[in-house]
C-alpha cells in the first residue's frame, strides 16, 4: 500500500482511538448520577427577613453571640461521616434538596433542624458533639428521601 493510504488509515485508527477513551471516560467516571444524590445546604444562621422590595434576604442575627458559625466544619463532617456520604453538598442553596441549620450552644451542645426545600420542618435535636448532630441529621434526611424514592416507584 502507498504511504497516502497508511496515513488515512493511521488518523482513522487515531480517531477511533480517542473516541473510545472519551466514551469510556463518559459512561464510567462516576458511577451514578451527579443529580441522583440529594444535596444538603448548610445554613449560616436561622434569622433572615425580607430587605426590600426585590425580595433579597438580610441576615438578622450575624453576632452569633460572639461565636463564629461552624459553616466550614459542618461541611467537613458532612464529607467524612458515614452515614452522610450518600448525600451532596452545595454551598449554593438554590440547588439544595435539604437544609440543614446547626447552632452551637456554647457549652450546652449543639441544637439542629433539617427541612426540605418547601420549608417543612422533618426532624430536629440535639447533641453534645457536633459530629454526633451531623449524623443524627443525615439519618433524619436518608430516611426523608427513601420516602421520597420509594413513592416515586
Amino acid at each position: 500500500m502507498s504511504r497516502g493510504i497508511y496515513r488515512i488509515v493511521l488518523i482513522a485508527l487515531g480517531f477511533w482511538f480517542v473516541s473510545c477513551i472519551y466514551a469510556l471516560g463518559q459512561s464510567g467516571s462516576s458511577g451514578a448520577k451527579p443529580d441522583s444524590r440529594p444535596i444538603i445546604y448548610v445554613m449560616p444562621n436561622a434569622l433572615t427577613s425580607p430587605s426590600s422590595a426585590d425580595g433579597s434576604q438580610i441576615v438578622v442575627d450575624s453576632a452569633h453571640n460572639g461565636k463564629e458559625p461552624q459553616v466550614a466544619k459542618i461541611y467537613q463532617e458532612l464529607q467524612h461521616r458515614s452515614e452522610c456520604q450518600q448525600f451532596a453538598e452545595n454551598i449554593d442553596k438554590n440547588k439544595a434538596d435539604y437544609f440543614l441549620l446547626l447552632q452551637h450552644g456554647g457549652g450546652r451542645g449543639n441544637r439542629w433542624a433539617v427541612s426540605n426545600k418547601q420549608g417543612d420542618v422533618l426532624a430536629s435535636g440535639e447533641s453534645v458533639l457536633l459530629g454526633n448532630s451531623v449524623k443524627d441529621a443525615c439519618v433524619a434526611i436518608a430516611k426523608d428521601w427513601q420516602g421520597q424514592v420509594k413513592a416515586e416507584k
